[in-house]
């Protein structure tokens, strides 16, 4: 009976003790959580979980444990806040992936982002092509904050990849099949001799082909 009274007890004071520590910390939504934030609830689970059911770890020793981490957490909760550099050494900073129109192809390779990945992560914000993207944000949470381009400077249509990293894709989306002589005949029209000089092109719904050529070396 004394073992269940004790493991009662170890929930009740992992339950409120996980409780505070959010209040502490800082409330965050999943979506918001940073790779160190996700680490460390990671950490914080392990923590409570090995002690509720091990006899051997009393009460008190859940009660330092959580104490320990609940201090250490908010300790580095404010040094990251007031020391910047700090805190996107722990935390990680924003990265600019597309600016004013033009995808850096370099931070792309740094962070081993694809353009399948890309267009991904555009299509879940409505947004079926590049050539429409202003600005767009790598999270810190890996999310993707983007800022289309003025009706001026864009028309919203559907697009379909055609080419990939110098790579002809005459069906790189099911249900949409594209004609690899046609593809390479648009390209040397625009004025690129070899399809390897192209990074990445979709051609659009409107007939037009978007085509973003490979950095120069």
């Amino acid at each position: 009976m004394d073992i269940f009274v004790t493991i009662g007890v170890k929930l009740i004071i992992s339950f409120f003790g996980l409780w505070i520590i959010t209040f502490i910390t800082g409330r965050k939504t999943l979506s918001q959580l940073t790779p160190l934030d996700f680490l460390s609830s990671l950490i914080l689970s392990e923590i409570v979980g090995n002690t509720i059911y091990d006899d051997e770890v009393k009460i008190w020793h859940l009660l330092f444990a959580l104490f320990i981490w609940t201090a250490l957490s908010f300790l580095f909760e404010k040094v990251t806040t007031h020391f910047v550099e700090f805190g996107n050494m722990a935390e990680g900073r924003t990265v600019l992936l597309i600016d004013d129109g033009k995808v850096n192809q370099d931070l792309m390779e740094k962070y081993d982002i694809e353009f399948t990945q890309l267009l991904f992560m555009l299509r879940q914000q409505n947004i079926f092509s590049l050539s429409e993207v202003k600005y767009a944000l790598l999270e810190t949470n890996g999310s993707l904050s983007v800022m289309r381009k003025s009706e001026d400077e864009q028309s919203s249509t559907f697009s379909v990849t055609v080419i990939d990293k110098g790579r002809v894709l005459e069906e790189s989306m099911r249900g949409r099949s594209m004609n690899k002589e046609q593809i390479q005949k648009r390209v040397m029209e625009q004025g690129y001799k070899y399809i390897e000089d192209v990074a990445y092109a979709e051609f659009k719904e409107d007939g037009t082909l978007y085509i973003i050529p490979k950095n120069k070396l």
